[in-house]
């Protein structure tokens, strides 16, 4: 292999490690909430955390329930899980706050499936 050539290979093989290990520290930067939706009552969500800092936000969300249910925050919305599905909601939340988060099925927020999830600083 001529000099240039390595030089070259030996270039791209180091932009390719730092875009890896440039992926893999923005992932330990972001917060992941597991939620659980229909459980232990149908018409409620229990989130493994309550708050998070600013910043990137995992919700991953799991229907537990009987019904079909949804999970709403920040403008973004998972699809509508059935029963023993899973969803991921990757969301930006760039100010410190109090989020409404709910279930955007007919009825369900009005019986109760909806909450409050602050971001801190």
């Amino acid at each position: 292999m001529h000099k240039s050539r390595k030089a070259a290979a030996l270039a791209a093989a180091t932009l390719g490690s730092l875009v890896v290990a440039a992926a893999a520290f923005a992932t330990l930067d972001a917060t992941t909430v597991a939620v659980t939706a229909g459980k232990p009552a149908e018409f409620k969500f229990t989130l493994s955390k309550t708050a998070a800092a600013k910043g990137a936000i995992s919700f991953k969300v799991t229907n537990k329930g009987k019904l079909s249910h949804d999970f709403k925050i920040a403008g973004k919305t998972t699809p509508v899980l059935k029963p023993g599905k899973t969803a991921t909601l990757s969301v930006k939340i760039a100010k410190p706050g109090k989020y409404q988060f709910l279930c955007t099925v007919p009825g369900h927020a009005a019986a109760g499936m909806k909450g409050t999830f602050t971001v801190r600083k």
